[in-house]
């Protein structure tokens, strides 16, 4: 599986398919590596120069750095949301949707880490919009008890601008919003915590 998605994303651009065709494409792949997350929670880094499909696919974490693109929009039930509005805090972002089963395995402990970070540090969770609806997620919402904010990614822009396309996937910035670690899989915890800790520490 892993050489035919490295073939996929390698092929040259006067051979990829129109907008829409991409599209469905992409969709077909986040369904897979949504299966593919389920049951994996390794927690094995990798520099990001040598990480392979094949452990995106498997799950863990990375390092990265730079410049974290902005999450704006309006939350089911917390009004809206800017990093803008969170200056000085580290951001924990979720991204994920309603019909995937190893998102909602990890949902228990997101809510569980807000209610103790929360004060400190920033949560959204963005829902990807396609094979659920936003209705589909806020009732979603509603039904785990999630008290920290979350919204619909509407056509999918801060899902491309943080080139995610494995589900669920946590991305967590520090205090001035540079990436400072993407978690791709199911997320514990015990990882939330260490990571969060090591971002108020810096």
């Amino acid at each position: 599986m892993a050489r035919t998605v490295t073939k996929f994303f390698n092929l040259s651009a006067t051979h990829r398919p129109n907008n829409r065709a991409w599209l469905l494409a992409l969709m077909a792949f986040v369904v897979i590596a949504a299966v593919a997350c389920g049951t994996d929670t390794a927690s094995n880094e990798t520099e990001v120069a040598t990480e392979t499909v094949a452990q995106v696919a498997a799950g863990g974490s990375t390092e990265s750095t730079g410049n974290a693109p902005d999450v704006t929009g309006e939350t089911f039930e917390k009004g809206s949301f800017s990093l803008d509005q969170h200056a000085g805090k580290p951001v924990l972002i979720n991204f994920w949707f309603p019909s995937c089963p190893p998102c909602r395995a990890e949902m228990p402990d997101l809510q569980a880490t807000y209610e103790q970070y929360g004060e400190q540090v920033a949560f959204i969770g963005l829902q990807q919009l396609g094979l659920d609806s936003a209705a589909n997620g806020q009732a979603f919402v509603r039904e785990l008890g999630l008290t920290y904010p979350n919204m619909p990614d509407v056509a999918s822009l801060i899902q491309v601008s943080y080139e995610v396309f494995s589900y669920p996937t946590t991305v967590f910035l520090d205090k001035n919003h540079n990436i400072a670690r993407t978690w791709t899989g199911i997320i514990g915890e015990e990882q939330i915590n260490e990571q969060l800790a090591a971002l108020l520490a810096g």
